[in-house]
């Protein structure tokens, strides 16, 4: 049966893929694929069976690459894992929404209880979180998702915040989301800059009671003014008038 496979190649930009199921279990499949370059780990969203009749049920599914290998025919085959919607967040799945118009918040913090702390704080406001290590992790995230803000340490990692900043704001896609840069330094030429980078809001961490929940209304869309489109937002670019 037919496949069709959604996902990035090395960079945030989305890429389509059709292939050809050589096994399917309840659990993931063996793919024929038309391109290789795929990597263990790396996370797909995968139809099967993909068919282009209007009126067809949607079957996309999250997967994730188990191996890539190349068959003695010179094709491409992927051996992938469905994943379910409660697993590790450093995966990049998002647990189910429990309101369709939650804003998503995507949070980077290395530290596990200030995320944990802030993740409740978030939450309490009505907002769906997700809160991820490293700026691997959250690329790895923004590959196939796209939250509605985007909040994160400024510094440390082999891919700081500084850095993931600059990524976002240069991909097509991902360039409207607001950017919440925190910096333990708190140093001038630190806010400047994240503002240059195109950071919405720099802060100080850690941050005074309340304030991460105001900075994240102050810049989040609001709830109504969301669409859904095949499981994920799809949202153009907001801009706050007042």
């Amino acid at each position: 049966m037919g496949v069709h496979i959604r996902g990035g190649i090395g960079t945030l930009e989305a890429f389509d893929d059709f292939g050809t199921s050589l096994d399917v279990s309840r659990d993931g499949a063996l793919v024929k694929t038309v391109r290789g370059g795929y990597w263990p780990g790396q996370l797909l969203e995968v139809t099967c069976p993909y068919t282009e009749e209007a009126n067809a049920i949607n079957t996309s599914r999250r997967a994730k690459v188990i191996r890539s290998v190349l068959t003695s025919t010179f094709s491409y085959a992927l051996a992938i894992e469905y994943q379910r919607p409660w697993d590790d967040p450093a995966t990049g799945a998002w647990s189910a929404r429990p309101y369709p118009n939650q804003v998503r918040v995507l949070g980077i913090e290395s530290d596990a209880r200030s995320a944990h702390a802030m993740k409740n704080a978030l939450e309490g406001d009505g907002y769906h979180v997700l809160y991820v290590a490293t700026a691997e992790q959250a690329l790895n995230v923004l590959r196939s998702e796209v939250p509605d803000v985007l909040v994160m340490e400024s510094e440390g990692g082999a891919i700081s915040g500084l850095d993931l900043c600059a990524i976002v704001k240069t991909t097509d896609r991902l360039q409207h989301i607001p950017v919440i840069l925190l910096t333990t330094s708190a140093m001038p030429s630190d806010y400047s800059a994240g503002r240059n980078l195109g950071a919405i809001v720099c802060m100080k961490k850690p941050c005074p009671p309340g304030q991460l929940q105001r900075a994240v209304h102050m810049v989040a869309p609001p709830p109504a003014e969301q669409t859904i489109y095949s499981g994920r937002f799809n949202i153009g670019p907001y801009v706050r008038t007042s």
